[in-house]
């Protein structure tokens, strides 16, 4: 078992989560799109962001008790840059306050999809998230609004094995290091 600290963990986890979303959202966006039909026209930005928050909400939900690896996680999501020479260069480019609102904004979105993805997780069948999955469906095709074509059992089924798949990973790749702070 490796040794590491809470911080490059969520380096790591970080790094996997860009591989879990770049390998979903390539197929499922073109999949959804042709059994949805035109009538959700969804923006291809919000659908890979969408996917990102959902990989964090199950990283978040698989090590719950992980505080500190958790912690590190947001931190590197809620600030992209931890350079302080990049940030600098950002602020130059933007005005501090739209900059600031930008990340207020990104938190309040994760906090609350993180908040309705836990009310929607079926804690006594944890194989059976059907619900969950039709909000996550909603917040990627419909700004999070119920619609009856996400009842689709394909974009469901589709959904849950992805969120027990990454689940799966994360747990597995946890137990390969030994944190040390």
């Amino acid at each position: 078992m490796d040794k590491i600290t809470s911080k490059e963990f969520a380096k790591a986890l970080l790094y996997a989560l860009r591989k879990f979303t770049n390998s979903f959202y390539e197929g499922f966006g073109q999949r959804a799109q042709s059994m949805l039909g035109n009538e959700f026209d969804y923006d291809q930005i919000t659908l890979a962001r969408e996917i990102y928050m959902i990989n964090l909400w199950v990283i978040s939900k698989v090590l719950s008790s992980e505080r500190k690896i958790l912690d590190e996680l947001h931190k590197i999501y809620l600030l992209p840059h931890p350079n302080e020479d990049q940030i600098k260069r950002r602020l130059e480019q933007q005005d501090t306050e739209k900059l600031r609102n930008v990340l207020k904004n990104d938190e309040s979105d994760l906090r609350e999809r993180y908040t309705k993805y836990y009310a929607d997780w079926n804690d006594k069948n944890g194989g059976e998230q059907y619900g969950l999955a039709m909000s996550m469906l909603e917040y990627m095709f419909n700004k999070g609004k119920p619609h009856r074509r996400f009842v689709g059992i394909d974009l469901i089924f589709e959904m849950i094995n992805h969120i027990l798949g990454m689940m799966k990973f994360i747990i597995d790749f946890r137990k390969k290091y030994e944190i040390i702070d």
